[in-house]
């Protein structure tokens, strides 16, 4: 169902095409997407030149025209950019489809309109400081992640916009641990009341470049492994269109990857590339719509969650339940070998965290638990130990004191072992689900500090989770085995083993005295 806005725009406003004619503004698949969604508090990440800013030029002229009151706002990144917007809005207002409205220029960067009692300002960020005694009904922040001070230039405006008004960030991504990649990723967490609407280059009809057959054919039979378009093809199904322009951009940009995944992203963590070089290079990463939020703490492969026909094992990395480091929960399927869910909680205390791993590692079919033990850890694992079978916990063995240890436990030592066996798992077989821990992943490198980990703003409790427990599940993989390995042994029985000799003495003892063999079963101290 149309919404008033879009309705309001595509029977009042012209916009100028690319072959400059002017035609009815309607709203392509980008600007639908968003008009449909808006909450209120609003992240736009996005590629680039999709008519985020057009868009909400257009929902503010006709929200002056038609609401009294109305006090909108749009700040843009530089000059330039805050130029062409002021040429789009008088564009609007000149070319209306009606009756000329009544507009007064109060100042070079401000519209009023007197019948409705509005204003429309638009301004570069930092040209003007709103305060306490101002008042914003609509606020729209255009390429934040390029402004000179996001945190401290969004304080004042944030604050001058009542709950009841509505507030839309959109950008390009411009690296990562930045106020607006921060901001990106506590949306998509769940948290507070801001809500992502990522915008990706492959949902822009206007990059899908019209191709003769031959064209066609000749681009999908030259596809270039270096540059990704194999992997492309087969995990999004790029036609041959956008690899014509995916190779235009590419050219422009000088082959530059990095850049051009900045520009124009397929996924989130695309949008936010990493200063520095992550150690996960490359990385099996299959999103899916499968993905769902089931709770204020869990994502989940749904389908995987609701009949559960694996075998699974859980990493937690443990954090101290204060509202500042996450404890996260990955669930690993040990089958399919892939990820299948991911929970996420900041306000949980290390010893209640036990239930919680109990309770999923319970629903998960009694999953193989391995828990870092370093700092919070230790005491999750003591809670856990006393309601959870112990021989579902990870343990190793101290040899100098023959103590068993719960739990694993990283050390310089151990650290890159661990993540050395994430980076090849990754780059081979296993499959990451999350866009988080995506995220994770591309900002986790050697930093110059000489540590393995994220880089400087950003997190990684959900890549130590991941990797403590694909640890795990090496031991999980040999309790399956070990599994099968008895039950093959139930069905048939070698008859050359001991097992089978004495099952041969037996039968032929059948009836006798020695029908039960005093001998004890000398194959056990093999198998214990």
């Amino acid at each position: 169902m149309a919404t008033k806005e879009r309705i309001a725009i595509e029977n009042l406003l012209m916009i100028a095409d690319k072959e400059g004619a002017d035609v009815n503004f309607s709203l392509n698949q980008a600007q639908l997407r968003v008009d449909d969604s808006l909450t209120g508090r609003d992240l736009i990440p996005k590629a680039r030149q999709m008519g985020v800013s057009s868009y909400f030029l257009a929902r503010y002229t006709v929200a002056c025209l038609g609401q009294r009151n109305t006090r909108a706002v749009v700040i843009s990144h530089d000059k330039e950019s805050t130029q062409r917007m002021l040429n789009k809005v008088h564009y609007y207002l000149e070319h209306i489809r009606g009756p000329k409205a009544e507009i007064k220029n109060s100042s070079k960067n401000e519209l009023t309109f007197p019948k409705t009692n509005s204003m429309f300002y638009i301004g570069t960020a930092g040209a003007r400081k709103f305060g306490r005694g101002d008042t914003i009904t609509h606020l729209h922040c255009s390429e934040v992640a390029y402004w000179p001070d996001p945190k401290a230039l969004t304080k004042g405006l944030f604050q001058a916009v009542p709950r009841s008004g509505e507030i839309a960030m959109e950008s390009t991504g411009n690296g990562t641990g930045n106020f607006y990649h921060r901001a990106c990723v506590r949306a998509e967490e769940g948290k507070g009341r801001w809500r992502n609407h990522f915008l990706n280059w492959l949902t822009f009809p206007e990059y899908n470049l019209t191709l003769t057959p031959e064209e066609e054919r000749y681009v999908m039979s030259s596809l270039d492994e270096e540059l990704e378009e194999v992997k492309l093809v087969k995990d999004y199904k790029l036609t041959a269109g956008q690899i014509m322009f995916r190779r235009e951009k590419l050219e422009e940009l000088d082959y530059d990857l990095r850049g051009f995944k900045q520009e124009y992203p397929i996924t989130l963590n695309e949008c936010f590339q990493s200063s520095g070089f992550s150690l996960f290079t490359k990385v099996n990463y299959r999103p899916s719509n499968d993905w769902t939020r089931v709770d204020k703490y869990f994502w989940t492969m749904i389908e995987e969650y609701k009949h559960r026909p694996s075998k699974y094992a859980l990493g937690v990395d443990v954090g101290g339940g204060v509202n500042r480091d996450r404890s996260i929960i990955e669930i690993i399927d040990i089958i399919k070998w892939e990820q299948v869910g991911e929970w996420v909680a900041d306000n949980i205390a290390p010893d209640v965290l036990a239930q919680y791993v109990q309770q999923i590692a319970e629903y998960w079919n009694n999953a193989y638990v391995t828990v870092e033990s370093n700092n919070y850890g230790s005491t999750t694992l003591l809670a856990l130990k006393e309601i959870y079978p112990k021989s579902l916990i990870f343990r190793s063995k101290h040899d100098s004191d023959n103590i068993i240890k719960y739990g694993y436990r990283t050390t310089t030592k151990s650290k890159p072992i661990m993540i050395g066996n994430l980076r090849h798992e990754l780059a081979l077989d296993f499959k990451v689900r999350s866009p988080l821990l995506m995220d994770e992943l591309s900002t986790f490198g050697e930093q110059e500090n000489g540590k393995m980990e994220a880089e400087s703003g950003c997190y990684d409790d959900r890549v130590m989770a991941l990797a403590v427990g694909l640890q795990g599940s090496i031991r999980a993989g040999y309790l399956r085995a070990h599994e099968e390995y008895q039950r093959i042994q139930t069905d048939w029985v070698d008859p050359f083993s001991l097992e089978g000799i004495i099952a041969s003495c037996r039968g032929r003892a059948k009836g006798s005295q020695h029908d039960n063999l005093p001998i004890p079963r000398q194959d056990l101290g093999a198998l214990h």
